[in-house]
């Protein structure tokens, strides 16, 4: 009798095709002392199979080469299991199969622990569809403990898992996700759990961990070793690991704590067994403590302790010991002129190098476009390496084409360091490359894989070109898991580098380890200057209006009006309407304005060969249509310059590489690129006399980096000693006027998915539902508890084993239960959504339901949130819900059609509430997948503009609001020692009141700034500042509920006093303040009070005043 006996008579019924299933459990489960490695990788085959089953009973078709990690993570997975516990058991047999598949390195500890983990999945995915009853306990007697004789499992034909798919009934499936199976682990714990996980986390650094506590073996990870010399009367101690090399001494000690406890707790017991193992082996191991949570790391290179996501390999470790035999330190700051010979450059250097010399382990250059960012790059690993400060060094661009220019220049300039560039079509990598070129894309797919080709020491140094980028989206996960020195490199003004950027690399902001801007390149003589000249059209800027329209030019609107009238009814008049500006170049195409700016162009811009001929020019276009009509219109308008003088250059052009390297070229064709951002960044073309802007660009980042195309030194242009002194910018989109009023949009930002602006939205409506209006409203608080449910749920699928999600493991592990959620502050809920959010996997379904999803639930927030305006996104429902009238014949719209012809009326949204809106979104968002048709429609007029010189552009200026700047001082000082008091409900004194003052009304803004933030937050100017800061930051409501219990005497509240008191908190968060007559005016309050404290009034009301006078001064 084994475990897995039970599938046996399951997989006797045919119906059911439970037979190969069996097979490969049994096998796991028979093999799991005498061979680990085959019963994991048989247990890895039955998790393959049960995938394959959910992927067919869910209908979703499984990709070609798909990675079984790629399939157990994707939604369509994730959502039927449902179950952080059971996600946790397929990653672990995921895991150790792939150990047993490339190592042969499983343990019979490792085989076990597989065999329970899919006992309990394939139960768990049988007793959700209903196909078992029940589930016994697993029972680890029954393991063999020798090999027995084979078993002979019948497989009648067709055992596929689509078979067994077939057989669940749709309800069952349908209803799957909602089942918590009711399961045992064997009495497995948390700390055990984590402990075998720490041991996965060794595996995938290359240790093999020994089973027996105590043994000691050369290049294997040791646990429980014993140590002499410890504090105490034995002097005896047990590190957790002890990491051995070859030679037999140790590299590395680890100490782990339990997941509550502060990992710095066994900071100093890992020193003391370091100091007890170097005494014994006269060598000093590498320091890691951990809580499974965070790691960190002691290296003993003079280095401050730092944050880990991996453990590093023994050859890593080997290289750290060696590094100890030196100083470390720089010497030889010479740099060869053949690389890098201005004098910036090699300040820049020495800059970096002295930085890495203080032990700083980040930095970042800012140098201005055209001033040679990469040659600087090259002689500054040409220095370390001659210093053997680096070994191994890394460059990130995040264009392929910008990888493979990098990839020659090193080449070239370092010939004697052999280099390899990655390739996003495989995982392999050249052990002898002292070089590496990759994309971001290419190398987040090394580092979030199961096996990873690189350990976590491989890389000395990591180069990040264009580092404002890097920050953004998934890529931070490369920078987390490499242990390595980082340099990044930009052309953006320091004042305008993202904070994120500085954060990332250790910096204060706004100073760079060195600079060297625009303005001083222009000053001394390394790049040049431009002139822009404002154009303004009226088409672009305002629309096109009906009733200034000639006869002429509204015949050539028909087309657009004949389109738009179909499918409505036939006997409704049609009113022509004026086209706004949003839909020129995107829905109306206005041949005239190209015309002009093209004439534009060629009178005005600045010419070569004596006057005769346009300079080099980029127009960059807002798409690809808008690209191929001015390539149109300008062969029509000057066809003496042939077809190749003026050629559209994006991604949607064939060989479009070739035609850029032609377009770099003096004398060659084409003379002018129409570009949709592919010559946006990185491209030199040091020619380039003109750039016209014929779209608008709202990020300044980019905007400056298009503006550097132009920027670049080019001798002789104009005739032999007659150089490049200026260029000339023709803006058509009205940036530099925008740039100049709207700095704060400025700022480049990282792209948020669907599915992180839905939980965001979804946490902003829930946390607005915590007031007390809407916790005494019956329908609001349920939507409030709902959402917080939805919100749990989503929090629970986010896989721990995950690069991303290990570095938010502190904050996620504080909102992973309902409890957790009860009241989320204001500072909270921006981390929720600064760093939780991102990290929420993608759904499958449809992209328009999850856009209209988002619409809906957008109008709700603006409902409940004065301060969100909505009324753009109650337009676009409108638009969509009229979209769907003019389908009535589908069965399915028509049985909405009610609700529909509701949705249009002015009524209803004079008269919307939480119920109606959230009605509408779960009625009518299924028939979002009926919106298909003819959307990329658009139409080409010719409508005369009317265009203005609005004259030269003027500075660009930069600010940020008061409240960001509160919100970011708050977030950035959690450990003032006066927040801290505001959070724990200590007393504050005058003093901390009048420093609170001094931070809000001089350093961070006016008194002004804060009364107008004060109104806007519907809070009186004569609040409490500290009441204020409650309001933001919150407060320890543990310690609070206890001190409530002492002010009350009791020793243990019932729960609905604790309610009481849970209501009282909210309150206080919410407004910031409480007074002791709400107790009494509030209906709500008075009840409970009088309900459940009948004899203690006076008690409560000493608590509130207490909390009251806590932020007063004392």
């Amino acid at each position: 009798m084994l475990n897995f006996d039970y599938l046996k008579a399951l997989s006797e019924n045919e119906l059911i095709a439970l037979a190969e299933l069996y097979r490969l459990c049994d096998l796991a489960e028979t093999r799991q002392y005498t061979e680990p490695d085959s019963s994991a990788i048989n247990a890895r085959k039955a998790l393959e199979w049960l995938t394959k089953a959910i992927y067919k009973m869910k209908n979703v078709e499984i990709p070609e080469r798909a990675k079984l990690i790629d399939l157990t993570t994707s939604p369509v997975f994730t959502d039927f299991i449902n179950d952080p516990e059971l996600m946790k058991a397929v990653h672990w047999i995921r895991k150790v199969g792939n150990l047993a598949a490339h190592d042969g390195t499983v343990t019979r500890s490792d085989s076990f622990f597989t065999v329970l983990n899919l006992y309990n999945l394939v139960g768990g995915v049988l007793l959700k569809l209903h196909a078992i009853e029940s589930l016994a306990p697993f029972d680890k007697t029954l393991l063999p403990t020798r090999q027995p004789r084979p078993r002979i499992v019948v497989i009648r034909a067709n055992q596929a898992p689509e078979v067994f798919a077939d057989a669940m009934p749709a309800t069952a499936v349908a209803e799957a996700p909602q089942v918590k199976p009711a399961l045992s682990w064997d009495g497995i714990s948390e700390a055990e759990t984590r402990r075998r996980f720490i041991d996965l986390m060794l595996r995938e650094a290359g240790w093999h961990v020994l089973e027996t506590q105590g043994d000691i073996a050369a290049s294997k990870a040791c646990i429980e070793v014993e140590v002499h010399g410890m504090p105490g009367a034995s002097g005896l101690g047990y590190a957790d690991y002890v990491l051995f090399g070859k030679d037999g001494k140790p590299l590395a000690v680890v100490e782990a704590k339990r997941t509550s406890v502060d990992p710095h707790a066994g900071k100093h017991q890992a020193e003391l067994y370091a100091d007890c193992l170097e005494a014994r082996y006269g060598m000093r191991p590498v320091i890691y403590y951990t809580n499974g949570f965070e790691l960190h790391i002691i290296d003993g290179l003079g280095y401050p302790e730092r944050t880990l996501f991996a453990f590093h390999s023994e050859k890593d470790l080997e290289l750290i010991m060696m590094r100890r035999a030196t100083d470390g330190k720089i010497t030889d700051f010479s740099v060869k002129e053949n690389i890098s010979d201005r004098y910036y450059q090699k300040r820049a250097i020495k800059a970096m190098c002295e930085w890495f010399n203080s032990m700083h382990r980040r930095g970042l250059l800012v140098m201005a476009t055209g001033t040679g960012k990469t040659r600087t790059a090259i002689s500054l690993v040409d220095v370390l390496q001659r210093n053997g400060k680096v070994k191994n060094t890394l460059f990130l661009a995040d264009r392929t084409s910008l990888v493979n220019q990098a990839a020659r220049n090193f080449s070239k300039l370092l010939p004697d360091s052999p280099i390899t560039v990655l390739s996003d079509k495989t995982t392999e990598v050249d052990p002898n490359a002292r070089i590496t070129f990759s994309t971001y894309q290419t190398m987040i797919n090394y580092v979030n894989t199961d096996t990873k080709p690189y350990s976590v020491g491989r890389f000395d140094l990591i180069i990040i070109d264009e580092a404002h980028r890097s920050v953004f989206g998934k890529y931070g996960d490369i920078f987390d898991y490499f242990d390595s020195l980082l340099v990044g490199l930009t052309a953006t003004p320091r004042d305008q580098v993202d904070k994120s950027t500085y954060d990332l690399l250790n910096l204060e902001g706004g100073e760079p380890t060195d600079f060297y801007e625009y303005q001083t390149a222009v000053d001394d003589g390394y790049l040049v200057d431009y002139t822009g000249f404002i154009r303004g059209s009226k088409v672009v800027n305002e629309g096109i209006k009906y009733d200034d329209l000639t006869e002429e030019e509204k015949q050539q609107l028909e087309q657009v009006w004949e389109y738009e009238q179909k499918n409505k009814d036939p006997d409704e008049d049609y009113e022509p309407r004026d086209i706004r500006e949003q839909e020129i170049y995107k829905y109306i195409y206005n041949t005239d304005t190209i015309d002009r700016m093209l004439q534009d162009l060629m009178e005005n811009g600045l010419k070569v060969e004596s006057g005769e001929t346009i300079g080099k020019t980029i127009i960059f276009a807002m798409n690809s249509k808008t690209a191929r009509l001015i390539v149109e219109r300008f062969n029509l308008l000057f066809p003496q310059y042939g077809p190749h003088f003026c050629e559209q250059i994006d991604y949607s052009i064939k060989y479009a590489q070739d035609l850029i390297d032609k377009f770099s070229v003096r004398g060659s064709l084409p003379q002018i690129a129409v570009s949709v951002d592919m010559l946006d960044t990185g491209i030199d073309v040091v020619d380039c006399l003109n750039l016209v802007f014929f779209k608008r660009v709202r990020s300044r980042i980019k905007f400056m980096q298009m503006i550097g195309r132009g920027t670049r030194l080019s001798p002789d242009i104009f005739g032999a000693g007659k150089d490049k002194e200026r260029f000339y910018i023709f803006d058509w989109g009205g940036n530099f006027n925008y740039f100049a009023t709207n700095p704060k949009q400025g700022k480049s930002s990282r792209v948020q998915t669907l599915t992180e602006r839905l939980f965001a939205v979804r946490a902003d409506i829930a946390c607005t539902l915590q007031a007390a209006q809407y916790q005494a409203d019956e329908y609001a608080k349920g939507m409030h508890d709902e959402l917080k449910s939805h919100l749990v749920a989503e929090t629970e699928k986010l896989r721990d084993l995950h690069i991303s999600v290990r570095k938010q493991w502190d904050l996620i592990s504080r909102f992973r239960t309902a409890k957790d959620w009860q009241y989320v502050g204001t500072l909270d809920l921006q981390e929720i959504k600064n760093r939780i959010a991102p990290l929420i996997p993608s759904t499958l379904e449809d992209e328009r339901i999850k856009k209209f999803d988002l619409l809906a639930l957008y109008c709700q927030l603006g409902l409940i949130d004065e301060t969100f305006e909505s009324t753009r996104h109650e337009g676009q429902i409108t638009l969509i819900v009229d979209a769907l009238r003019k389908k009535a014949t589908i069965p399915d719209i028509q049985a909405k059609m009610p609700l529909l012809n509701e949705v249009m009326t002015a009524e209803f949204w004079e008269n919307k509430t939480l119920a109606s809106l959230e009605n509408m979104r779960r009625e009518l968002r299924d028939l979002m997948k009926y919106l298909v048709g003819e959307s990329g429609k658009t139409f080409t007029v010719n409508i005369e503009d009317n265009i203005t010189d609005e004259g030269v552009a003027g500075p660009i200026s930069t600010t940020v609001t008061y409240r960001q700047k509160v919100l970011d001082y708050l977030a950035e000082n959690r450990d003032n020692p006066v927040l801290q008091k505001i959070h724990n409900l200590e007393q504050l004194t005058s003093e901390d009141i009048t420093q609170l003052e001094r931070i809000l009304w001089q350093e961070l803004g006016t008194k002004e700034d804060y009364e107008r933030y004060m109104q806007r937050e519907q809070l009186t100017a004569d609040t409490p500042v500290a009441a204020f800061i409650r309001k933001v930051v919150g407060l320890d409501r543990t310690k609070a509920i206890r001190m409530f219990s002492d002010f009350i005497s009791a020793n243990a509240l019932t729960a609905e006093q604790e309610e009481f008191i849970n209501n009282i908190l909210n309150y206080v968060c919410q407004n910031g303040d409480m007074d002791k007559a709400v107790l009494r005016d509030n209906r709500v309050f008075f009840q409970y009070l009088t309900t459940y404290f009948p004899d203690k009034v006076a008690q409560v009301a000493g608590f509130v005043s207490h909390l009251h006078n806590a932020i007063t001064a004392a």
